[in-house]
C-alpha cells in the first residue's frame, strides 16, 4: 500500500498540458498587450496620415474650382462648383472676414488698398486645412506650409523691368459652418461680372501687409517670388497680430504694378 502511494505521490503526468496552458495564456497576452500599446497607435497614425493626404487633395480641387470660378463661365457648367471633403469628425466653415490684406504703392503716397478675403477651412485634430486669397495651407502646432500657391506674380520683364501682378480673390456673405463624419460640400459661386481691375501702372514701391494665421508662409512665398524674379524684398513680422509687413522695390528701375480683384461667396453644407 506505502510503495503504491509513493508511486501516486510523485506521478507528474499532468504538469505539462497546465504548464502549455499557461505558456498559450502568457503569449496570448502579452501579444494583446504588444497589439494596444504598439499596433493600434500605428494603425491609428496610418489612418491620420491618409484622412490628411485626402484633405490635402480636396483642398488642391477646391483651388481648381475657385480658379475656374475666378476665370468665368465653362460652356455648359456655369460660374458655380461644388467640392466635396471628407469630414471624418472634422469641422468645415467659411469665415468671410477673419484675414486682412493691405496694399499701397509709390512710397505710400498713395491710399491703402485694404480688403477682408477671409477663409475656407477644414479643422481636424492638429491640422488645419485652410484657402485664402486664392492660396491652400496646411497649418499644424508647429507653423504653416503653403500647398497651392495664389494669384499673386512677380516675374522679368524686358531688360531689367519687373512686373508684379497681385489679384485678390475676395470671399464675402456670411459664416457658415458644418460637422460630421461623412462628406461636406463646398459650393463657389462669383458674385459679380467678373475680375475688377482695381489699379495698372509704373511705380516704384509695392507695399503689402498680410494678416493671417499663416503670415509666416505668406512671408516665405513673397520673399522667394519677388527675390527669383530679381526684384528687392524685405519684410517685418509681428507675431502679437498674425501680420507680415512686406516691401517690393527694384532699385534702380520701376515696377509695372496692376492689381484685381474677383468677389465670390462660399456656403458649406
Amino acid at each position: 500500500m506505502s510503495k503504491q502511494l509513493r508511486k501516486f505521490s510523485v506521478n507528474d503526468s499532468g504538469v505539462s498540458p497546465v504548464i502549455g496552458m499557461i505558456l498559450i495564456l502568457a503569449i496570448v497576452t502579452v501579444s494583446i498587450g504588444i497589439i494596444y500599446t504598439a499596433g493600434i497607435p500605428m494603425i491609428e497614425n496610418a489612418k491620420l496620415s491618409t484622412h490628411q493626404q485626402n484633405i490635402h487633395n480636396s483642398f488642391s480641387v477646391l483651388h481648381g474650382d475657385i480658379e475656374e470660378v475666378v476665370r468665368g463661365p465653362i460652356t455648359g457648367a456655369g460660374t458655380a462648383r461644388t467640392t466635396t471633403i471628407p469630414m471624418d469628425g472634422g469641422t468645415l466653415a467659411v469665415i468671410p472676414n477673419n484675414t486682412r490684406i493691405e496694399v499701397s504703392y509709390n512710397d505710400g503716397t498713395t491710399t491703402t488698398l485694404s480688403w477682408s478675403p477671409g477663409t475656407t477651412s477644414y479643422e481636424y485634430k492638429n491640422m488645419i486645412a485652410a484657402y485664402e486669397n486664392g492660396a491652400v495651407f496646411t497649418k499644424y502646432p508647429t507653423g504653416s506650409i503653403m500647398e497651392q500657391e495664389p494669384l499673386i506674380y512677380v516675374g522679368k520683364l524686358s531688360g531689367s523691368n519687373v512686373g508684379v501682378m497681385i489679384h485678390v480673390i475676395n470671399i464675402t456673405g456670411a459664416n457658415t459652418s458644418t460637422s460630421s463624419k461623412g462628406k461636406g460640400n463646398v459650393r463657389t459661386f462669383a458674385v459679380d461680372d467678373g475680375v475688377s481691375k482695381i489699379y495698372s501702372g509704373e511705380v516704384n514701391t509695392i507695399y503689402i501687409n498680410i494678416t493671417s494665421q499663416n503670415y509666416q508662409a505668406w512671408n516665405r512665398y513673397l520673399n522667394k517670388t519677388v527675390s527669383n524674379a530679381g526684384a528687392s524684398y524685405s519684410s517685418t513680422i509681428f507675431p502679437a497680430t498674425d501680420t507680415v509687413a512686406a516691401k517690393i522695390t527694384n532699385p534702380g528701375f520701376s515696377l509695372s504694378f496692376s492689381i484685381h480683384e474677383t468677389k465670390i461667396e462660399s456656403v458649406v453644407g
